[in-house]
């Protein structure tokens, strides 16, 4: 397994970064992390055991929609939404 390298800053800094990255200020070292978190717990919550068997079940069965997902999982497709929107939140 690869192993994923994350930082941790402020959701301020995060933005920051990402805009000076935009207007081409910054290029990031390729040994900078890819993903951000705004915190040790957020980075938790990602990780954890329900969300780490839905993204196994997201990477063997690749599904075309959040309904398909919702489908095989059980899961509410706004559980799901959330779910992924939260993770989005954290990256940078």
């Amino acid at each position: 397994m690869k192993a994923i390298v994350v930082g941790i800053l402020p959701q301020d800094r995060i933005r920051e970064r990402m805009l000076a990255i935009a207007r081409g200020e910054y290029k990031p070292k390729t040994t900078e992390p890819k993903i951000w978190f705004t915190s040790m717990r957020s980075l938790a919550e990602v990780l954890s055991d329900e969300n780490r068997a839905l993204l196994k079940v997201i990477q063997d069965t690749k599904p075309q929609s959040i309904s398909t997902l919702a489908e095989m999982t059980g899961r509410k497709p706004g559980n799901l939404s959330r779910t992924h929107e939260k993770q989005n939140r954290c990256e940078g």
